[in-house]
């Protein structure tokens, strides 16, 4: 974790209260707005960017390694790091299709978005926040709460 590789659990608890819940927050609001906007305007495009947006950052806190020195990480708020991964649900291979789609629709200015079919277009906000949201509530549980704020409890069911 280079420079990170001592955080304290007062850091992680700082971090957690300020950014984690931030992402989150940001995830549920989004896909609350979108069920409730409608699909022809300015306001649901940014919403659904939103939504990608925040959906990323949490799948990459969940699911990528770590690659750089201060990338926030799960594993980071474990005491067992192997017990977390197992209990950790697969990433859905929904998600594969995902973060192609969110680079070359969403995040660069490509020409593969003359090929998205109008019934393509659909991003399955429900399967999306869905699926996450069982992966935040595992995570919520299997946490060292000593490296949460208890904030984040009201993400738990």
């Amino acid at each position: 974790m280079g420079k990170y590789n001592n955080i304290s659990e007062d850091q992680l608890r700082a971090f957690a209260k300020e950014h984690l819940y931030y992402e989150i927050s940001m995830l549920y609001y989004d896909y609350d707005q979108l069920k409730v906007t409608s699909n022809r305007d300015f306001l649901f495009s940014a919403l659904l960017e939103s939504l990608i947006i925040h959906t990323t950052v949490l799948l990459d806190f969940f699911y990528k390694p770590q690659m750089k020195a201060d990338d926030a990480k799960a594993i980071h708020y474990m005491k067992d790091i192997a017990a977390w991964k197992k209990v950790l649900p697969n990433l859905d291979p929904y998600f594969r299709k995902f973060y192609t789609r969110r680079s070359k629709e969403v995040v660069h200015l490509s020409y593969r978005r003359l090929d998205v079919s109008q019934e393509e277009k659909s991003w399955q906000g429900d399967k999306t926040t869905q699926n996450l949201k069982e992966t935040i509530n595992i995570f919520l549980h299997n946490a060292d709460p000593g490296r949460l704020d208890p904030i984040l409890n009201e993400f738990k069911y």
